[in-house]
């Protein structure tokens, strides 16, 4: 038993984390940078108020503490967070330790073999102080798109105000617009395979670059996701140590922001209003 699953965590290895992308980043020799944002400290107050937002994600990384009892605690150790949390952003450090995680694989929806790799998905038990962190500079990852304007206005998802019911909405509109003037209204619908686990790291440092994301958060996140370690959990087995260098981890309150700055450019270069043609992600 233990043989077999171990070679089922290592197959699960080779499908979740694959080796990183060839990318071509020639586009970046001599890129002008616009100005950054500016970074305030990170507060108390802001610690706190993610650490409320995020006790519904129940699961526990590899440090075990229950989000719960983190949030009970903040009153007594809020201050002692905050001189972590932003002496980690100013050296541009996340601790080595915050990079460790546990990996289950969930079931994809209607697939029909579930012995095979390609129909279990990864998600990432993340350690519960890292995840605090991460939820800080997403939220205000969000903020620089949202005030700053650095995200298309047509990228849906993850956005306050852009769910699934504004991208229903922004289609039906197109399409009745294209049939007012007489026109035929056509849908290329994508689907990008295993989105955050392909993320090159260098595109994704530089786009949050030249959309003005501030340079402490941007060294931040390079060593958020450089080296990552993680051990596959299956039932009466955990994988040996598993060193991840591609992608952004799923179950991670960064990937889906950090995701929208990286395929931004997509969206803005495949729309071409011009000639009718508009692109939505």
């Amino acid at each position: 038993m233990e043989f077999n699953s171990a070679r089922k965590a290592r197959i699960l290895a080779k499908s979740f984390f694959p080796l990183p992308p060839e990318a071509d980043l020639s586009d970046f020799r001599r890129y002008g940078y616009p100005d950054e944002a500016s970074c305030p400290v990170i507060s108390e107050q802001e610690i706190a108020k993610v650490t409320r937002a995020t006790v519904q994600i129940n699961a526990a990384g590899p440090d075990a503490i229950p989000i719960l009892v983190l949030a009970e605690a903040i009153p007594v150790i809020g201050r002692h967070l905050t001189l972590v949390f932003n002496t980690s952003l100013d050296l541009g450090h996340c601790p080595e330790h915050f990079k460790e995680s546990l990996t289950v694989a969930l079931k994809k929806p209607d697939r029909g073999d579930y012995g095979q790799p390609e129909s279990l998905g990864p998600i990432a038990l993340l350690n519960t102080l890292d995840k605090v962190l991460e939820a800080v500079i997403a939220a205000r990852l969000s903020h620089i798109a949202e005030n700053l304007h650095v995200l298309p206005n047509n990228h849906f998802g993850g956005r306050k105000g852009r769910g699934t019911e504004a991208a229903m909405h922004s289609l039906l509109e197109k399409i009745h617009s294209a049939w007012v003037n007489k026109k035929v209204a056509s849908l290329l619908l994508l689907d990008v395979s295993s989105a955050f686990d392909n993320v090159c790291h260098q595109r994704l440092l530089h786009n949050l670059r030249k959309r003005r994301v501030p340079g402490v958060i941007v060294r931040w996140i390079e060593s958020f996701v450089g080296e990552r370690r993680t051990k596959i959990v299956l039932p009466q087995h955990r994988s040996d140590i598993i060193t991840v260098n591609t992608g952004t981890p799923q179950g991670s309150p960064l990937s889906p922001i950090l995701y929208l700055y990286y395929n931004a450019d997509l969206i803005e270069t495949t729309t071409d209003l011009d000639n009718g043609v508009s692109s939505s992600g």
